[in-house]
């Protein structure tokens, strides 16, 4: 098949009329009418004739109008969004827990978004690690590595984050403020399904000064649900105190939503895991979103502990 000689017939076809589709087309009109004859050679087939008002399209021509214009248009459709994507870096796939893809790959979205309009993305949420073999993914992320089994993918540790106690103000009004961790046990909580106790971590509140040690507190677990933005959802609405990560809730704690509950301990850090394809080249746009995501964990750390030094 050769595309331009059917290009050059569904030219004709449309204007009917060789000197308007080589107007069309850049060409000179004696080229567009050998290059229907020639189409019309090759087929066996008459495809145009000419009548008392000028061209027009045998049944044959009409019926192979109707079938390769839309072939054309979707092939030109086509290789232009293929082009498109090439130029912006082609479409970014990513899968995570819904709590990752709020807190973490959103914010660096909007920002690659904002630098590089013509950018395509695709965001799944999802706790599964994606078969890669199959799924159309560039990076899968997760807190758990251990369910990150090895595989046909590499496994890369991006970085970690504070976790901290909140409470909407109304709920501490209401309930009051738990001044030592012990006192958290009388205080309904929202936690993960199964999660029966917290680890806190008292915070250093001098440079140099050792910590006391890691307490153990058993919750009273009013409502248990998954994944963490339920869980906010309901911290928000005065419903019991969260233990979460600071990236989720920055932007209640801005909006006053939120507030810091023992905000001279913290729990055990947490660890984001990146799973992506074993390719011999990765995607240079997976390789941007994932250098953007380690500096943004990063400084979030330093911010972190800036502000827990002013404490």
């Amino acid at each position: 098949m050769s595309r331009n000689e059917y290009s050059v017939f569904v030219a004709v076809a449309d204007s009917l009329s060789y000197t308007r589709a080589a107007r069309r087309l850049g060409v000179h009109a004696t080229s567009v009418s050998r290059s229907v004859e020639r189409l019309e050679t090759r087929l066996g087939l008459s495809l145009v004739e000419t009548g008392a008002d000028g061209l027009r399209l045998t049944e044959a021509g009409e019926r192979l109008s109707a079938f390769v214009a839309p072939l054309l248009d979707t092939l030109d459709n086509g290789v232009a969004a293929l082009c498109r994507d090439a130029r912006s870096g082609g479409v970014l796939r990513i899968a995570a827990p819904p709590e990752i893809l709020i807190s973490c790959v959103n914010p660096i979205v909007r920002e690659m978004l904002s630098q590089n309009p013509a950018m395509r993305v695709s965001l799944e949420a999802s706790v599964s690690l994606p078969d890669f073999k199959r799924a159309e993914c560039d990076i899968f992320l997760s807190h758990r590595r251990d369910e990150m089994n090895e595989g046909d993918y590499r496994i890369r540790r991006i970085g970690t984050y504070d976790i901290a106690l909140f409470a909407s103000p109304e709920f501490l009004a209401r309930q009051g403020h738990p001044a030592i961790p012990q006192d958290l046990s009388s205080f309904p909580c929202l936690t993960r399904p199964g999660e029966q106790s917290w680890t806190l971590i008292p915070i250093e509140e001098e440079e140099g000064r050792c910590a006391a040690g890691q307490i153990d507190i058993p919750l009273d677990s009013r409502i248990a649900a998954t994944p963490a933005p339920i869980r906010l959802d309901f911290a928000c609405a005065g419903s019991g105190i969260i233990a979460a990560s600071l990236e989720l809730c920055a932007q209640p704690l801005a909006e006053g939503r939120l507030m810091r509950v023992l905000p001279g301990y913290r729990l055990p850090s947490g660890a984001l895991f990146a799973a992506q394809p074993m390719r011999h080249h990765t995607r240079p746009i997976a390789d941007d979103f994932l250098t953007r995501l380690v500096d943004r964990l990063k400084l979030n750390r330093k911010q972190s502990e800036a502000l827990e030094k002013t404490r």
